[in-house]
């Protein structure tokens, strides 16, 4: 049986994980945290839970998929409820203006019309033109695997990006469509969620808005952890072995071939290693071949630029808020 070594029990890894299991790999997974799941974590205190990480469940087939190909029912695992609205949208210094944005069309365009019937228009304008553009990154890029240089580099694959037009920022391609700012932000902000700046981020994130609108907000019953929870209990049912507070310190490599890894100073052979780690952290301090391609590899590493983080503060309250939502956002001017 192939052994396979995953790096890190993020939920990519776990997910990765499980497929290979289910397709007759040994897997085991080593996470340098004391419990898995990665930035998508959980901090419990005084008795209030907090999710940390991801918190928008978007497309929520795309969860449940991974848990229909290990033979369950995601049912069982996962308690998924739609928001509507999906969220809380508050304009102005004392937060006087709010918009509950709604999962719903007919209602939807009531809460733009009120805005600006005009724009309300527009906003189907582009709807109907970010649409088509996503069925083509859906259809030729999302769902699509590269596995060899070819797959990516080739006229139809081309031809199909160009469709995509992403070489407006989020922002100005939709003001092409609304001219109104509450409505032109509202349909922008969204590129954030990755850390890009909407006045920076290249259009093809303005699909986020669609996305939600087509596929609804959904929201994980006990927290986005117990989506965590629930792939591990997957993994381990299929035979996958966890390790936390194992740290992987290197990949070992023989003739350019991961051979196996070095973790907590033990060396563990391997058929196949798979990180999960970020990429620049393995590329820098996991692999460890000749000097030429450290510094080669350190180079390359060095000239990628970030997405911003955020600044988070967890707050336990003795009351609930009934003006807030489940998600809600402020929009200011600085």
């Amino acid at each position: 049986m192939t052994k396979v070594t995953i790096i890190g029990a993020g939920v990519a890894g776990l997910c990765a994980g499980i497929r290979l299991q289910k397709q007759g790999y040994q897997v085991t997974i080593y996470e340098k945290n004391d419990k898995p799941g990665g930035k998508m974590n959980q901090i419990k205190k005084n008795g209030f839970t907090f999710d940390l990480g991801p918190t928008i469940v978007m497309m929520p087939d795309i969860y449940r998929e991974v848990f229909t190909m290990a033979g369950e029912d995601p049912e069982l695992y996962l308690d998924m409820q739609p928001l509507n609205p999906m969220y809380t949208v508050f304009f102005g210094e004392q937060y006087e203006e709010k918009y509950g944005v709604s999962s719903e069309l007919s209602e939807l365009m009531k809460m733009l019309e009120g805005i600006s019937e005009e724009d309300a228009q527009g906003f189907l304008q582009y709807l109907q033109n970010i649409y088509k553009r996503y069925l083509t990154a859906k259809n030729h890029f999302i769902l699509k695997s590269f596995n060899r240089f070819s797959d990516f580099y080739n006229p139809n694959t081309i031809r199909q990006g160009l469709k995509l037009k992403t070489f407006d920022t989020a922002e100005k391609s939709i003001g092409k469509y609304v001219k109104n700012e509450r409505i032109r932000n509202m349909l922008s902000f969204q590129t954030l969620y990755i850390g890009i700046s909407p006045y920076q981020g290249p259009s093809i994130y303005t699909m986020i808005p669609m996305i939600e609108l087509l596929y609804g907000i959904w929201f994980i019953k006990g927290g986005m952890y117990t989506l965590v929870e629930s792939l591990v209990a997957v993994y381990q049912k299929l035979g996958g072995e966890l390790h936390c507070e194992a740290n992987v310190e290197e990949i070992i490599v023989e003739n350019k071939v991961a051979k196996g890894i070095r973790v907590n100073g033990s060396v563990i052979a391997s058929d196949v290693v798979l990180s999960n780690a970020d990429y620049p952290y393995t590329m820098k301090h996991l692999l460890n071949t000749t000097a030429a391609e450290n510094q080669k590899r350190q180079k390359q590493v060095d000239k990628y630029e970030y997405s911003c983080s955020c600044f988070v503060i967890y707050l336990g309250l003795s009351h609930k808020v009934s003006t807030l939502n489940v998600h809600n956002f402020s929009l200011l001017k600085t």
